[in-house]
This record gives structure tokens, C-alpha cells and sequence, in this order.
């Protein structure tokens, strides 16, 4: 069974075996990649890991908003944050967002992770969150304590205001799989300083981001009534679920590694760009919400594949016109979309009687068509629509059906008829019709395709149960060796029984001691485990509880087997009295039968 067990796997595991051995490629260029010199970890700072705390802005009204921000200098997977930090009761903590990034200094890489806590005092007073230790890169890290300032909600407000990031999304009422704009602003900072974003990641579920259809420029915009310049990283995001999808976005502040800094002069105030190493800050937006609705059903056209958006349909084009039976032509098509938020699928071939209809592989853009009859004097049309956001409705993008011509010429279409009138030769007769009938069969449908295939299939199930069942008993009697003694013995006292019996009726002393002292050595052999005829008459009576020992089992035992070795004494007594003990050893081989 091991070794059948055995073959499964190997044939299992062949074909990962094969493409194990099979070399490694690599794409065009891709060797490339490991060429490039890449900043060494900075080990040593890793050794020595230290951490930043700050309320930013330090100081704020009752009621406004600051953020608790936390920095570590490790990787984000070595770094075990607590789910619940201890704030006095006047502060109260939105969600928790991290992320890590990366600051090279020309000669080192040095990991950075972040914390970000969104604060919203309600109560004014000097609030403190006490210092903590955390775990980070293998060592025991401490947190260091901050203050945070709240003023009364009608003083003269700070001079400091959070930063944060802006999120714009073009729309929030969408439909599943609709694409929608994303925007996401930093706004200049004090003297219209503008600071790059860098590892920008969008939080929530339910959507998926374009990671290839990015632009990122720098635009003065209006943002709650304010003209302000700012840093903006645009992108596409595609909702995959219906329902209230909630989207946020995150990023670190970064710069330009410049000699000085950078002022770009135009129409209103200059735009400053700051040189130098900036320190990078986890930065967060507000969460925003979209509804995500799922396509309707009613009103939905044939051909539908899951297209969205507007599209202009080409004129489609034949490779050519006229064609034979069985000759394949191209069919090409095109639809432009008039907005770049679309999402164009394909239309599937559809089934013809007259056509043979091959789709081209994806991206697709054309059929392959050949004809099956000279009867089709066009080709077929091909359904297809889209559904439009705007209008909320589906609309029909069919590709028409093209005039051809097609040729059967030099294909048989109709086989000639005979005829006597065609020549002069005998008429043509049957040959002489077989001695035996041949195989007859019920009908002419496949074997595979009838009732009892199934079963057929399945027999092999139950035979494999069965050698499974088998296997599991041989391991377990192979466990436990004494269950098969006990079988052997029961097996081999039942035949000493019988013998013993004959030798009774038969008048026969002798072959009554010698079969009544076998029958009582394999009763107790399995206990040893020995070998029957190894056992003498005090391993039988150890056997017997005390009463039978001192009682007529006992005595029984003692007669039956001096008896048996009075056959080597120079003397052998009379035995004939020894019949009468035949009820005495069936009582006797009884009591030990039951312990088997």
C-alpha cells in the first residue's frame, strides 16, 4: 500500500518536478534590473533605533483638528504598534494610518515608518500623552511623551494649522467597474512652499487604482474658496463592489535634493520649491464616501459584455468580398472611445449556421470569418452595445452585416445519379449478402454517454476504499500481535476439543491426557506469549484464579499433567479412571478459554 501510495504522489508531482529543472529566462531587459547599483542598508543606524512624537500643530482651539504623529526609524513589518494607546479623556483618537518609506542619503538606505492619529480635543487645558515603549526591529524602542495646547473655542486661534492632504474625487455617485478620477492635493505651505508626495497609497476596499494612468503636476487650484497653489498627483480608481465604499489617501512629504531652492515666478505670488534633504511626514486626507451602484438589468441590450462608458463605432472592413466555400476572411472593427473614463470589453463570436466566427486574441479589434455555404450572401452581424453612465442606459454598438460573394466552385455539391441509358454495361448489382449476421448493437450512441458509464466510472472507488480498509487493519494486527496469538489459539483449542471428545468415546486413556494437556497448554500460551508446547502444568494453574487453583480446577490440572509426563517414568500406572475427569477438564478449559 506504501508503495502504491508512493507512485500517486510521484505522479502527482511530475509535472512541478519537470518545470523545476526547465532554466530560468528572464524578459528582454529584465536582466538589467540587477545591474543597478542600489543604496546599501544602513546596518548600523538599524542597531540603534530611535523614535519622534509631536502634536502638529502643537497648539489649537477646542473643537479643531490636530494630528499625533509618531516616527520609528525601522521597517514597518518589524515594528509592533499597540492597537490602543493611553490619551487622556479630552482627546479623542480617530483611526490609526502608517506606512513606511524610504530616505536614501546618497550612500545608505534608511527605513522610516509612521504614525498618524487624527486628534480632536473637547476640552481647553495642557493635555500630555506619556512616553510608552514599543517593539521595533527586535528591540525595546521608547516612544517619547508630547503636549498638546487647547485654547477655548472663542480665542484667537494658533498661528499654526494642520496639514493635510486634499482628496477630489471627480464623482462619488458611480455605478460597479465606472472609472473615476482621483485627486489628491498638498496644498503650499507658509511663503507658498511647495513639498512633493511620495509613497501615495489610497486606503478602504472595494476599488481598485490604475498604478500605470498617473500624472502628477504642480497647479494653483481653488480648494474650499482659497486660490493655493499645490503639489497634485492625479490617477484612476475603478470601484469593484456596490454599496458605500469609503476612500482615503496617505503619503509622505518629499523633496528635491537641490543645491538651493527653487522659485517658479508667474502670474500672482511665486512658488517656492525648498532645497536641501526635506524630513518626511506622514500625511492623510479626509475620508471620502462613494456610492456605488450596481448596473441595472431591465433595458439591457444582446451583445452586452461588460463596455462602459461612450464610444464611436469605424466603419468595420472585409480583407475582401468574394471568397470561396471554407476560405477565411478578416473582419476588422473599431471603437473609439470619446472620453478616456471607459472600459471597453470585446464582443464575443456569436453561433451562425452559415459562418464559422473566430474572435482575434485579446485586445482584440477584429473576427475571423469562413463561410460554410455558398448560400450566404452577407455576413453576419455581430451584436454588441455598451452601457452609458450618463444616460444611466444601454445603447446598441452592433457591427453591421457586410455584402459578400461567395464561390462554391470545384466542391461537390450534388453526386450524379446512375442511370441505365449511360453506357452499355451490365447494370450494376449488389454483392452476395454475408452467410452470418455481424455484431448487432442496441442503438448508436456512445458508450460514454450512457447511464451505466457512470458507474462504470465509480467501480474503481469502492475498490480502493476496500485496499485502504485492508491496509489499516494489516497495521493495526502488525501493532497489536497478541490479537492474532488469541485467533491462533481459539482456533487451534477448538481442534484440541474435537480430538478430545473422539478420544472419550473412543475408551482411549491415553489420547485423552495427551489431547486434555495440549488443549490447556494453548489456552494459556497466548498469555507468556510462548510457544504451547513449551508450558508445563504450573504455567497453567498460575493461570487459574486462587480458588481454582486450590479447587477442582486446580486438582484437575495436576492429574491431567502428571498423567502426561507419567509416559517417561520407567513405571506407567493405570490411566482407564482417568476418564472420569472428562466434565472436570471441560470446566477447566472453559474458565481458561474466557480469558483469551
Amino acid at each position: 500500500m506504501r508503495f502504491l501510495t508512493t507512485i500517486l504522489y510521484l505522479s502527482l508531482l511530475a509535472p512541478v518536478l519537470v518545470r523545476a529543472q526547465l532554466p530560468v529566462t528572464l524578459p528582454p531587459g529584465a536582466a538589467a534590473q540587477f545591474m543597478v547599483p542600489q543604496p546599501a542598508v544602513d546596518l548600523a543606524r538599524l542597531g540603534r533605533i530611535s523614535a519622534t512624537a509631536m502634536f502638529d500643530p502643537p497648539a489649537v482651539r477646542v473643537g479643531d483638528t490636530t494630528f499625533y504623529r509618531v516616527t520609528v526609524g525601522a521597517t514597518e513589518n518589524s515594528t509592533v504598534w499597540p492597537e490602543v494607546i493611553s490619551v487622556p479623556t479630552e482627546l479623542k483618537l480617530g483611526t490609526a494610518i502608517r506606512g513606511q518609506v524610504g530616505l536614501e542619503d546618497g550612500t545608505a538606505f534608511n527605513p522610516v515608518t509612521g504614525f498618524v492619529y487624527e486628534v480632536t480635543p473637547t476640552a481647553a487645558g495642557r493635555f500630555v500623552i506619556s512616553n510608552f515603549v514599543i517593539s521595533a526591529g527586535g528591540q525595546s524602542v521608547e516612544i517619547p511623551a508630547t503636549t498638546l495646547v487647547v485654547v477655548e473655542s472663542n480665542s484667537i486661534a494658533p498661528a499654526a494649522v494642520a496639514r493635510r492632504l486634499w482628496l477630489d474625487v471627480s464623482s462619488t455617485n458611480l455605478f460597479v467597474g465606472q472609472p473615476v478620477r482621483v485627486h489628491v492635493m498638498l496644498p503650499a505651505g507658509p511663503g507658498n512652499q511647495i513639498d512633493f508626495l511620495s509613497d501615495i497609497q489610497f486606503n478602504g476596499s472595494g476599488f481598485m487604482t490604475d498604478k500605470i494612468a498617473t500624472r502628477q503636476t504642480v497647479e494653483v487650484v481653488n480648494h474650499d474658496g482659497q486660490q493655493k497653489p499645490a503639489y497634485i498627483f492625479e490617477t484612476v480608481a475603478t470601484p469593484l463592489t456596490a454599496g458605500s465604499l469609503a476612500l482615503s489617501a496617505q503619503g509622505f512629504t518629499a523633496g528635491r535634493n537641490f543645491g538651493g531652492q527653487i522659485t517658479i515666478s508667474g502670474q500672482g505670488q511665486p512658488v517656492v520649491i525648498p532645497g536641501g534633504v526635506p524630513k518626511s511626514v506622514l500625511l492623510s486626507s479626509e475620508v471620502v464616501h462613494l456610492n456605488v451602484r450596481s448596473l441595472p438589468v431591465e433595458g439591457e441590450l444582446p451583445g452586452f459584455t461588460g463596455a462602459l462608458g461612450m464610444f464611436r463605432p469605424d466603419q468595420p472592413q472585409l480583407s475582401t468580398n468574394r471568397l470561396r466555400v471554407g476560405e477565411p476572411v478578416h473582419l476588422k472593427y473599431g471603437f473609439k472611445p470619446r472620453t478616456n473614463l471607459t472600459r471597453y470589453v470585446p464582443p464575443e463570436a456569436p453561433r451562425s449556421r452559415d459562418w464559422q466566427i473566430i474572435a482575434d486574441q485579446p485586445p482584440g479589434g477584429g473576427f475571423t470569418l469562413i463561410p460554410l455555404t455558398d448560400e450566404a450572401l452577407e455576413t453576419p452581424a455581430i451584436p454588441f452595445s455598451a452601457f452609458d453612465f450618463a444616460t444611466e442606459s444601454y445603447y446598441d454598438l452592433t457591427i453591421p452585416a457586410l455584402p459578400v460573394t461567395v464561390i462554391g466552385d470545384g466542391l461537390p455539391v450534388q453526386l450524379p445519379a446512375w442511370s441505365s441509358d449511360d453506357d452499355n454495361s451490365e447494370p450494376r448489382k449488389l454483392s452476395a449478402l454475408a452467410a452470418m449476421p455481424g455484431k448487432t448493437v442496441a442503438g448508436l450512441k456512445p458508450l460514454q454517454l450512457q447511464g451505466w458509464f457512470v458507474f462504470l466510472q465509480i467501480l474503481p472507488v469502492p475498490g480502493f476504499l476496500a485496499l485502504w480498509r485492508w491496509d489499516a487493519r494489516r497495521r493495526f494486527l502488525e501493532a497489536h500481535p497478541e490479537i492474532i496469538r488469541r485467533q491462533k489459539a481459539k482456533r487451534d483449542l477448538r481442534r484440541e476439543k474435537t480430538a478430545l471428545q473422539q478420544a472419550v468415546a473412543a475408551g482411549d486413556a491415553g489420547e485423552f491426557v495427551r489431547h486434555a494437556a495440549a488443549a490447556m497448554r494453548i489456552a494459556v500460551a497466548p498469555h507468556f506469549p510462548a510457544d504451547a508446547q513449551a508450558l508445563v502444568g504450573g504455567d497453567v494453574l498460575s493461570q487459574l484464579d486462587d480458588a481454582g487453583r486450590n479447587g477442582t480446577s486446580g486438582e484437575t490440572v495436576r492429574k491431567i499433567f502428571a498423567a502426561a509426563d507419567a509416559q517417561f517414568a520407567a513405571t506407567i500406572p493405570a490411566r482407564a479412571d482417568l476418564l472420569g475427569l472428562q466434565s472436570d477438564v471441560a470446566v477447566t478449559l472453559q474458565k481458561l478459554e474466557e480469558k483469551l
